[in-house]
């Protein structure tokens, strides 16, 4: 199967690591051009000099609407329309109800859910004007099944799936828009979720031993899967959100 994304612009935000990063390289390698949003470009500083011509940086801080809005100003002026955008930026707090404070709460909110609003409603003017657009919404297992401690994380997720049906609703049949909600991915994030653990082994081993697979996915193997949503092999699927997860939650233990 050939997936191409020749003379299609691609946009990624949290493009700079982990799972943004793997899908923007993978979109770029597909023959797209790809507009990677992030705070920190020098994490791409490599892969900018190897695609000068097919892969840009954008300076943005999703939880601030003006910038959002700048960003995807200039995007549009760079390149007229987008076909691609991929909702991949993403933060994970941990406290219950009685423990996370309303900054805290309102930060998870800012960065998982109201910037992925935001990115929509300012790419999709663009994106009419494409002739073929998709919108995917990276989510996570734990928006159907929850740890401990992540009230904040697990609210913004579920409401994800929302977010993602009325997008595939609202601007049917133009653009199609799904979600892929993954189980651990190692990336950074988790690198620095279990920094503080003193058996950091331990607790990877926990985490391996979740997933039927059990092992934590790599950021390519959930970006292949974003690569596959957003081309026309998947051209009949839309308000569909899909679990990348290793099996997390599918088995009942005891006996």
């Amino acid at each position: 199967m050939v997936i191409s994304f020749t003379g299609k612009t691609a946009v990624v935000t949290g493009g700079t690591s982990g799972i943004g990063k793997a899908a923007a390289l993978q979109l770029v390698a597909a023959g797209a051009r790809v507009a990677v949003i992030g705070r920190d470009a020098t994490k791409l500083t490599g892969e900018l000099a190897e695609f000068p011509d097919r892969l840009f940086f954008f300076r943005c801080e999703l939880a601030d609407h003006a910038s959002i809005k700048n960003t995807f100003a200039k995007i549009g002026n760079l390149f007229g329309t987008i076909d691609v955008l991929v909702n991949n930026a993403g933060v994970q707090t941990y406290g219950n109800v009685v423990t996370t404070g309303e900054n805290i709460w309102d930060f998870t909110m800012d960065i998982n859910l109201k910037a992925v609003y935001l990115c929509a409603k300012y790419a999709i003017s663009l994106m009419e004007k494409a002739p073929y657009a998709v919108i995917v919404n990276v989510g996570s297992v734990q928006g159907f099944v929850s740890q401990r401690n992540v009230a904040a994380y697990a609210a913004s997720k579920e409401a994800l799936h929302g977010l993602t049906r009325s997008i595939a609703i609202d601007f049917a049949p133009k653009i199609r828009c799904l979600a892929v909600c993954p189980g651990a991915v190692q990336t950074p994030m988790l690198e620095k979720d279990i920094e503080n653990f003193v058996d950091k082994e331990a607790i990877l081993e926990e985490t391996r031993n979740i997933h039927l697979l059990k092992r934590i996915a790599t950021p390519d193997e959930i970006a292949n899967f974003i690569t596959f949503l957003a081309s026309d092999k998947a051209s009949f699927a839309t308000g569909q959100t899909y679990r990348v997860d290793g099996g997390i939650g599918v088995r009942i233990e005891g006996t």
